[in-house]
């Protein structure tokens, strides 16, 4: 569940970045690849916070207490 919320905000953010961004470029704005950019960006994140995070918590929960 985590993930859907993950890429639900992360699509939702993304259209927000890309057109303010598109806005201040005075290009004209592409709301498809903004979200696909987003999603890859977002797949991304979310893979490497995973492995972070699983890399970082201890190897064993009963010795990490002594």
């Amino acid at each position: 569940m985590k993930y859907v919320v993950t890429f639900f905000w992360t699509f939702i953010l993304g259209e927000i970045i890309g057109y303010i961004g598109s806005a201040l470029e005075g290009t004209s704005y592409n709301a498809t690849a903004t979200s696909l950019f987003a999603m890859v960006i977002g797949a991304i994140g979310a893979i490497a916070f995973a492995a972070i995070s699983k890399s970082a918590a201890p190897k064993d929960a009963a010795h990490a207490e002594d």
